[in-house]
C-alpha cells in the first residue's frame, strides 16, 4: 500500500469554505424577512412585543442555513447528497422514488419508527420531544411574523386571519377556541414528559452515562424544559394569579426562547434540521440494491454497489487518503471479510521480522 496517512493535499481538502454558506446564510435571512413583511401586510398585523423573538428567528434561521451549508461541504455528506438527488429525479423512477420517499417520511419522521424498533421508552421520548417542538414551532413562528393574526368582532367573538386573509371565526368559550389559545400549553406538557424521560435515561443508563457530555446532551433539554415551565408560567399567572409577575416572567420566557434560538444551529438541536437528510440516504441505499454489484478481487463476492463502491473511492481520495496497494489495486475493491484476512496475514508476516513490528509505521511513513 502506497500511503495509509493522509497526503499532501489532506490540508487542501479539509480547507472549509465560509464565504458561500456566509452567502446563503446571509441570503436566507433577507428572504425570511421579506417574507415577514409580506406575510404581516408591511407589518400592518405585527405584534411589536415579539420583535425580540423576531430577530432572534431571523438570526437562527439564517445561521441554520449558513451550518447546513458547512455540512454540506463534507465529502461523504455532499456525495450522499448529490447522488440523491440525482437518483430522485430519474425520470423512469421518479414516481417510485417520490413513493418511497413519502413512506420514509410517514414511517421513519414522522412516526419513528426506527426508534420504536430499539426500544419503547425512546421511542415515546423523541415523540412527545419532536412532535411538541414542531406543534409549538407551527403555532409560535407564524404568530411572531406576523403571518397569523386574531381580532376580537365581539364582545365573546375572534375571527382569525392568514396573512391578512379573514378565515376561522370562534366564539370564546368554544371548544375551538379552548384548545386554539391553550394549544401551547398541551405542546409544552408533551415536551417536558419527554424531556424528563431523556433526563431520566441520562442519569440511570449506563451507556449513556459513559458517553454522554452536559453540554451537549444535558443543555438543549433543560432549554426546552425552561421554555415549557416559563411558559406555562405566563398561562398561570394570567390565568389564576392576575397577571402577578406577568411581565417579568414574559421576559424570561423571550430570553430563553431567544437563547435556545441562537443555540439551535450550532447544538445538537442541529440534528432536527439534518434528519430530512436521510431520506436520500435511504433512497441510495435502496437504489445501489438494484444496480450493478461491485465483485471482491479476492474471493469473487459480491459486496457492495458499484456506484457506491465508485463514490467511496471518491469521498477517500478527497479527504486525503490513498489506499492504493502495490499491485495497483485499491483497498476499497476487497470485502469486509478479505481485508480481515489480508491484514492478519500481514501481521503473520510482521511477527517473522520483529524490526519491522517496531519501525515498520515509521518507515512507512517515511
Amino acid at each position: 500500500m502506497k500511503n495509509r496517512m493522509p497526503n499532501d493535499n489532506t490540508k487542501t481538502a479539509n480547507l472549509v469554505n465560509y464565504r458561500d454558506p456566509t452567502l446563503i446564510g446571509l441570503g436566507a435571512s433577507i428572504v425570511l424577512t421579506t417574507l415577514v413583511i409580506i406575510g404581516s401586510r408591511n407589518l400592518e398585523h405585527f405584534d411589536s412585543a415579539l420583535f425580540g423573538y423576531l430577530i432572534a428567528s431571523i438570526v437562527a434561521f439564517g445561521a441554520i442555513f449558513f451550518r447546513y451549508a458547512l455540512w454540506l461541504q463534507r465529502p461523504a455528506t455532499r456525495a450522499y447528497f448529490s447522488r440523491g438527488l440525482k437518483l430522485f429525479f430519474q425520470r423512469k423512477k421518479f414516481v417510485r422514488n417520490t413513493i418511497d420517499a413519502t413512506k420514509t417520511v410517514g414511517i421513519n419522521m414522522l412516526a419513528q419508527k426506527f426508534i420504536f424498533e430499539r426500544a419503547k421508552t425512546r421511542w415515546l421520548m423523541h415523540f412527545l420531544i419532536m412532535w411538541g417542538c414542531i406543534l409549538s414551532a407551527a403555532i409560535t413562528f407564524p404568530l411572531v411574523w406576523g403571518w397569523i393574526h386574531f381580532k376580537l368582532e365581539s364582545e365573546t367573538g375572534y375571527r382569525a386571519y392568514v396573512f391578512g386573509f379573514p378565515m376561522q371565526s370562534m366564539d370564546v368559550h368554544s371548544v375551538m377556541a379552548f384548545f386554539t389559545f391553550k394549544a401551547l400549553n398541551f405542546t409544552a406538557l408533551m415536551v417536558l414528559a419527554g424531556c424528563a424521560i431523556a433526563i431520566h435515561r441520562r442519569l440511570k443508563d449506563r451507556g449513556a452515562i459513559a458517553v454522554q457530555q452536559f453540554l451537549l446532551d444535558f443543555v438543549p433539554h433543560l432549554l426546552l424544559i425552561a421554555i415549557c415551565v416559563s411558559g406555562l408560567m405566563l398561562t398561570a399567572s394570567s390565568t389564576y394569579f392576575g397577571g402577578y409577575m406577568y411581565s417579568f416572567i414574559a421576559l424570561s420566557h423571550q430570553a430563553i426562547v431567544i437563547m435556545t434560538l441562537f443555540f439551535l444551529p450550532f447544538g445538537k438541536l442541529f440534528h432536527i434540521v439534518q434528519r430530512p437528510a436521510s431520506i436520500g440516504v435511504e433512497l441510495y441505499q435502496q437504489r445501489a440494491k438494484e444496480m450493478e454489484q461491485a465483485k471482491c478481487q479476492r474471493c469473487g463476492v459480491e459486496f457492495a454497489s458499484v456506484m457506491w463502491l465508485g463514490d467511496l473511492k471518491s469521498v477517500v481520495e478527497k479527504v486525503g487518503f490513498d489506499y492504493t496497494m502495490e499491485n495497483g489495486e485499491k483497498l476499497q475493491d476487497y470485502c469486509p471479510r478479505c481485508k480481515r484476512v489480508m491484514r492478519g496475514l500481514a501481521y503473520s508476516v510482521l511477527m517473522d521480522r520483529p524490526d519491522k513490528v517496531f519501525h515498520g509505521s515509521r518507515a512507512d511513513n517515511e
